[in-house]
């Protein structure tokens, strides 16, 4: 199922030019979501398949991960060395029970979640998407734009993820 996230590598050190065509993709992400869940039962929304998550769960990952985007914002505004870190085992989606939850309710959610995040990124000026901060898991630096790369790629990550388990039905 479209890979592993933590064996992706990233080639960073994205221009603040290439900024514009990455938050598109961010910012159509609600959107996108919204499209490949649409007119789904609760039964095919909340199926698990081998273990893993399933769609809504997928879906509410995307939008629990919010806040550390949101974080990590903060930590370049404020200088720091080095990002937040992820919670590698993603232990606020396994206990957020998605499943419980109408899919209207993550979808909202998210898009309310990236909306806010969008409004701090186009405010930014071409020397504040340039800096740089080291992400604690691939030990790279990364400027603000690689962080919108990264985002970009996780959403998509997980949309391909619901894609295929919409395909399972």
């Amino acid at each position: 199922m479209s890979g592993k996230w933590f064996d992706r590598r990233f080639d960073l050190g994205l221009a603040p030019h290439s900024a514009r065509e990455i938050f598109d993709r961010l910012r159509t992400a609600p959107d996108r979501l919204a499209a490949t869940v649409e007119g789904l039962p609760v039964e095919q929304l909340t199926r698990r398949r081998d273990g893993k998550w399933s769609i809504q769960e997928n879906a509410g990952h995307l939008y629990d991960l919010e806040s550390l985007w949101d974080k990590r914002l903060d930590d370049y505004a404020r200088g720091a060395e080095t990002l937040h870190p992820a919670d590698l085992e993603n232990r606020k989606t396994h206990e957020a029970n998605h499943n419980a939850r109408p899919i209207s309710e993550i979808l909202d959610a998210f898009r309310s979640a990236r909306a806010a995040i969008m409004e701090k990124l186009i405010r930014l000026t071409p020397a504040e998407l340039s800096r740089t901060a080291l992400h604690p898991r691939l030990q790279q630096p990364m400027t603000v734009v690689d962080l919108a790369y990264f985002v970009a790629e996780h959403d998509d990550h997980h949309l391909a993820a619901i894609r295929e388990l919409r395909s399972l039905h």
